[in-house]
């Protein structure tokens, strides 16, 4: 049940994009649509994000953050394959092997709007670097195997 409520949620979530994306290519050409779209994909995105990883009010709090992000993200953990690939008290870097939104915008044919979901994490870990940092070096939206979300422990 959990599954296909989470899968009516990618849907619901995705559908305006693709709409938007189609409606405004017939008039704009592919390429501007995109772009168009993307950068609403990308503060979409950074919402859903903020609704995930947790706040916090400083950089000491970040074993705090830790627990929350852990709990946040394992939540989902069969949905979309995760894993905790690393854990210390000054890290945690989780390794997301499925990507639902990247996984439904191909469906629909807009694979090449996939990358602005995936900025809508560094948009977010922007509006954090005060607290927290954020690194990842790959991304299933912008053709890798995994996405490796890494929180890391400001100094």
């Amino acid at each position: 049940m959990i599954k296909i409520l989470s899968w009516l949620f990618v849907f619901i979530f995705t559908l305006p994009f693709v709409l938007q994306t189609y409606a405004l290519r017939s008039f704009l050409g592919k390429k501007r649509a995109i772009q168009i779209i993307g950068k609403q994909l990308t503060s979409a995105g950074g919402l859903v994000a903020g609704l995930i990883v947790p706040r916090v009010n400083s950089k000491q709090d970040f074993a705090i953050f830790r627990g929350k992000i852990k709990r946040n993200f394992l939540f989902f953990e069969k949905f979309l394959r995760l894993r905790i690939e690393n854990e210390t008290q000054d890290k945690i870097e989780f390794r997301f092997q499925f990507c639902p939104v990247t996984k439904m915008l191909t469906i629909f044919g807009l694979s090449e709007i996939c990358k602005y979901s995936c900025a809508g994490d560094w948009k977010l870990a922007k509006k954090n670097k005060e607290n927290w940092k954020f690194t990842r070096k790959q991304t299933i939206g912008t053709g890798g195997s995994y996405c490796d979300h890494t929180y890391s422990r400001k100094q």
